[in-house]
């Protein structure tokens, strides 16, 4: 069996990129790819100050968009020294895999960073970590858009439990395709619904897309009339007339956009942590990743809610793992339905 260390230099020659030792990094940091760059800019800015202080501090941010990540083993990591003092990611993905959260999380080794006020809307769905281990500084949200010209008389969906009709059959474009996979919405029906919630949804669906290809896709004659997305693409793309976004009226599946902070990571890299906390949410891109102290978008409606699956679930389950099950599931079960649009 190979080590951990022969795993990651495996992985850095296989993607032939320079990578930082994971231990001596004071940031590591998964972006959201909308983002990513202008994410970049702030944070060469905070690390520019730390360096005319006389204090550099070393981060790195993955940039491409390649399954080839130098990171995948870090989160089999035994050793908290030899972990980066700062790791921000996306989704429910490695380091919430119980290993990692029992060795590392559970233990105490990090602690949550707030921001001065935590958004309503945030605060209303429970964001906040009760256990004060992560910080879930963003959101990606997933909504609908709808094709009204392709529905017909159907009317559209106004909450997650309506697209489980079979009114809707062929009708379901889900952002899914390769690593792009709206878990959160799965999660969330699964939830609630069962498994029998995932294979009414895979019944409906018209198939599977990028996220970043559906807002770009809305209204085309080679898609079903409803589409899973990711606000971002939904708001920031010029849609036809006839495409609708709908805020789901039972709130949004929200997949959390995180970060984990060692209590020795303070206070020297408050300035770091304080772009999660105020920063990130100044950048006027990712007021659509809902910033947890704001501010939100400006047409979001007053009554806007989130549909968080909430940290007992989280901590009640191996949750990656049934992240993984149920993406798993879902794409057979699509593959193995006829499309009926």
């Amino acid at each position: 069996m190979k080590t951990l260390d022969q795993l990651m230099a495996s992985v850095i020659q296989s993607g032939q990129q320079d990578t930082p030792d994971p231990g001596e990094l004071d940031l590591l940091l998964y972006s959201p790819c909308p983002v990513k760059l202008a994410v970049k800019e702030r944070l060469d800015a905070v690390l520019q100050a730390y360096e005319d202080a006389g204090d550099p501090v070393s981060i790195h941010i993955p940039m491409g968009c390649t399954s080839v990540d130098p990171y995948d083993p870090l989160h089999l990591e035994t050793d908290p020294d030899r972990l980066p003092d700062i790791i921000a990611s996306i989704g429910f993905g490695d380091f919430f895999r119980k290993g990692f959260v029992d060795r590392f999380v559970n233990t105490g080794v990090f602690e949550a960073v707030l921001p001065e006020k935590v958004h309503p809307l945030h605060e209303q769905a429970g964001i906040v970590d009760p256990e004060g281990r992560y910080t879930v500084y963003a959101l990606t949200p997933y909504i609908f858009m709808a094709d009204m010209k392709r529905l017909g008389d159907t009317p559209p969906p106004r909450t997650w439990e309506d697209l489980l009709d079979p009114r809707y059959r062929g009708q379901i474009n889900m952002c899914g395709d390769g690593d792009d996979m709206a878990d959160a919405a799965l999660m969330s029906i699964y939830k609630e619904f069962g498994m029998e919630g995932i294979e009414a949804l895979a019944a409906n669906a018209h198939g599977l897309m990028h996220s970043s290809r559906m807002g770009k896709s809305g209204g085309s004659a080679l898609g079903g009339g409803i589409y899973i997305l990711p606000y971002f693409f939904a708001e920031t793309s010029l849609q036809p007339e006839h495409m609708k976004v709908i805020w789901p009226e039972d709130g949004t599946a929200a997949s959390p956009i995180y970060f984990l902070a060692k209590r020795s990571a303070r206070p020297r890299l408050d300035k770091l942590l304080e772009f999660f906390t105020k920063g990130f949410g100044e950048i006027p891109s990712a007021r659509w990743f809902l910033p947890l102290g704001g501010p939100a978008p400006d047409n979001l409606a007053p009554d806007a809610r989130i549909k968080w699956v909430g940290w007992d679930f989280i901590r009640g389950n191996d949750i990656t793992v049934v992240r993984d099950e149920l993406n798993a599931t879902f794409r057979r079960l699509v593959q193995e339905t006829p499309c009926d649009s």
